[in-house]
């Protein structure tokens, strides 16, 4: 069974957006004040006990006021509200939707069968009161077999008649006050039998609480009036199907003679089983406080066997709201290049920072030399793919101008128009991309990085938006950024750690900031890769010790964990605002990681029963996630691509080549034979051209990179020695020049595919 169409249904005949909640309940649910319907979740999933309990509680979503309902605290009164409510807002619902009559009648009959209302082998006309009749009379659509007396009928028209909420209390009061006379008159009976009334209205021992009873001093036990208990959840089926008076006075005819016994025993009831509370002795029988319906709290019992034990549920929460101001997670590129300034001043009393400065100039510098003949390529490759695009979707019109040039073919031709080709313009293109600054990306940050500045440079040369953020977990633990709040905190949200949200890099920035950014990245990068990979401790050079003066970075930009999925959801709010404000019809949105993010808490803020092992839903909007022990990134990615009409983007650095990192994306496969020889081919293409594009859920395109391999390659010819006279060695030469010039820049070589 398909729960989310469930879902949909109970909005639908509840005519708004509810919250629909299936979980590991004893029975349907809805909390009139939240707007909250629970649903068990069933083992034998009967589509017409599912849809039957669908619109039963919806109607009461529709039709029950939560105010006056809370109001009722005599156990009593709420038990006969509850019987009296359930057969107003049935009649209702079926009223308003006929397709759920079908549902009532064919679930009730399969409950009914499994002894879910707790009728069978008994005298429905003489052993129920008159609250359970009516209730059965409402559940089986008037369809059972009852003989009705004159005071029955009385009931059944005020039922019937009911059309507030009002009416019902007004009746439910008036019966239970009716019904407890009924109970006092028997009492006073000569002949009455404790044990017999036990026996001939159903009760067994674990019918009762031991607080619904009183003691009585000869037998006859009086009623005392309500218990205001609120406890509902827990109570048991109490001693109140008490029937007309002349079925009570033929079985107390029959059975006398073995209700008087004077040894002592305990009686057996009809069903064989040994009742402990009547034991035929005065002073021993215990007569229950509260009347209430037998065949409400059998159900209820009963309902239980639906169950599917082996489900823990699910835990539900809404994702939290960003905090886009000031004391959120969102770092601004200005703040960042600030921040980056003020420490490398700080550092000049432990470094030789102009030394380094010095080498870091020459480094990037030469590296942007480099890699600017194969952006400007790409440039090239990227309009003319979109303008191959743009003239697929050309249109070709006559203009009705006569084609001078067309006359003297008039008598054979009747094409002799001018036409017209319209050649649509080019959508508006954006980019986003995520950096992922975590530890694990320490060794193969660095040649990460001087992808990133490439699309960087990619992005400004053909004069698209763009914005760049990095996260991180560090934060500034020892200032008031300790303080700042990335999420709202509120119950029933689902609870994300803080993290650091930095844009440093954007379209905004002028031609200067911008190359004080992509140095500050080159800057960062280099810190780590000298930081965590193998320096080169034995070259005795003037690059390697003015290297070694590097002054850093801020601690609050160290590496960290991964809170990529706390910065999808502040990117969720802020892919469409970044759509609006600058007109972007086609949105990409890269990122760039090694892996999945943090492992979600499983903890929901206000909730304390802690159940770890259930199954996470997150809300967000109007889309439910559903994850159990895992990411919920690709579900963030599939709401952004859905929702926001983004082409997703996404590549994935890893350390060596695992064989499980290539399978896992293997899908698709009739058989092992198949499997493998898929596997080959993605490693041999893996080899070869340093990168591979598999499927990944979220992804409109995913790509696997070789992070041994990211480094940027660049062939100089000046520096080969050509043969004389052979064409074919410079030809050999120039190919293996530009081969070495695109595929090494992997990410921009296989992005371009996909952007324009």
């Amino acid at each position: 069974m398909n729960l989310e169409v469930k879902s949909n249904l109970a909005k639908l005949l509840a005519t708004e957006n509810i919250v629909i909640q299936h979980n590991n309940v004893k029975t349907a649910s809805f909390d009139v004040k939240n707007r909250v319907l629970t649903l068990p979740i069933f083992k034998q999933k009967s589509g017409d006990v599912y849809d039957m309990l669908i619109a039963h509680e919806c109607a009461h979503a529709l039709f029950t006021p939560y105010e006056q309902w809370e109001g009722i605290n005599d156990k009593e009164l709420r038990s006969y509200v509850n019987v009296l409510e359930d057969c107003r807002i049935d009649h209702l619902i079926q009223a308003k939707y006929p397709g759920v009559v079908s549902n009532y009648e064919n679930g009730f009959d399969i409950l009914e069968k499994q002894n879910f209302f707790g009728i069978s082998g008994k005298d429905i006309n003489k052993e129920f009161m008159i609250i359970d009749k009516i209730n059965l009379r409402s559940k089986s659509l008037k369809r059972m077999p009852f003989k009705w007396s004159k005071d029955d009928m009385s009931w059944l028209i005020k039922v019937d008649a009911l059309v507030t909420f009002d009416d019902v209390i007004n009746l439910a009061k008036e019966m239970l006050a009716w019904q407890k006379d009924q109970v006092e008159q028997m009492q006073k009976l000569p002949n009455f039998d404790e044990l017999e009334i036990v026996q001939n209205y159903g009760l067994e021992n674990d019918d009762f609480d031991d607080e619904d009873f009183e003691e009585s001093d000869n037998g006859q036990g009086q009623g005392s009036g309500a218990d205001n208990s609120d406890d509902d959840a827990d109570e048991k089926n109490d001693f109140n199907n008490f029937g007309d008076q002349q079925a009570d006075d033929e079985k107390d005819s029959k059975q006398s003679g073995e209700s008087q016994s004077k040894n002592g025993e305990k009686e057996e009831d009809k069903s064989g089983e040994a009742d402990s509370y009547a034991k035929g002795q005065g002073g021993d029988f215990k007569t229950p406080k509260i009347l209430k319906s037998i065949t409400d709290d059998t159900f209820t019992q009963k309902s239980e066997e639906l169950l599917d034990e082996k489900s823990k549920g699910f835990t539900y929460g809404k994702i939290p709201t960003p905090n886009l101001g000031k004391d959120g997670a969102l770092t601004h590129w200005k703040t960042w290049l600030k921040d980056m300034g003020d420490y490398r001043v700080k550092q000049r009393q432990y470094c030789n920072i102009a030394k380094y400065d010095t080498y870091l100039d020459k480094s990037y510098k030469q590296f942007m030399n480099e890699n600017k003949k194969t952006v400007m390529y790409l440039v090239k490759e990227f309009e003319m793919k979109k303008s191959a695009q743009a003239y697929k979707r050309a249109q070709t019109d006559k203009t009705g101008i006569i084609d001078p040039l067309k006359l003297p073919s008039y008598q054979y031709n009747d094409d002799i128009f001018k036409k017209l080709t319209i050649v649509p313009d080019g959508k508006n293109h954006g980019m986003m991309m995520l950096l992922d600054w975590s530890g694990s990306m320490s060794d193969v940050l660095f040649d990460t990085v001087k992808q990133l500045i490439n699309l960087v440079e990619f992005c400004r040369k053909i004069n698209i938006p763009y914005e760049v953020y990095f996260f991180t977990s560090e934060r500034g633990y020892y200032s008031d950024e300790d303080k700042a709040k990335a999420f709202s905190n509120k119950p029933g949200e689902w609870f994300f750690e803080n993290f650091h949200l930095v844009n440093c890099l954007s379209h905004k920035m002028n031609k200067k900031q911008a190359d004080l950014g992509m140095k500050m990245m080159y800057h960062m990068g280099m810190y780590f890769n000298n930081r965590y990979t193998n320096r080169r401790w034995m070259d005795n050079n003037d690059d390697y010790y003015a290297e070694s003066e590097t002054w850093g970075i801020p601690n609050k930009y160290y590496l960290g964990n991964t809170p990529l999925n706390e910065s999808l959801i502040y990117l969720n709010k802020l892919i469409p605002m970044y759509k609006e404000k600058y007109g972007i019809e086609k949105l990409t949105f890269i990122t760039l990681t090694d892996g999945a993010g943090n492992y979600p808490r499983g903890d929901v803020v206000g909730n304390e029963k802690k159940d770890w092992d259930k199954t996470n839903v997150y809300e967000l909007g109007k889309t439910k996630f559903t994850n159990r022990h895992g990411s919920i990134t690709s579900d963030l990615l599939n709401h952004i691509k859905k929702s926001h009409g983004a082409n997703v983007i996404g590549f994935y650095i890893i350390k060596r080549v695992r064989r499980w990192d290539i399978e896992k994306h293997i899908n698709n496969y009739k058989d092992w034979n198949h499997k493998e020889k898929i596997y080959a081919t993605l490693r041999k293409q893996l080899t070869n051209d340093k990168a591979i594009a598999v499927d990944a859920d979220g992804y409109n395109k995913y790509f696997i990179l070789d992070g041994k391999k990211l480094a940027v390659e660049n062939f100089d010819m000046s520096n080969v020695e050509v043969k004389k006279g052979t064409a074919s060695e410079l030809k050999r030469i120039f190919g293996k020049s530009m081969a070495n010039r695109l595929v090494s820049r992997v990410v921009l070589n296989k992005f371009i595919q996909e952007v324009a």
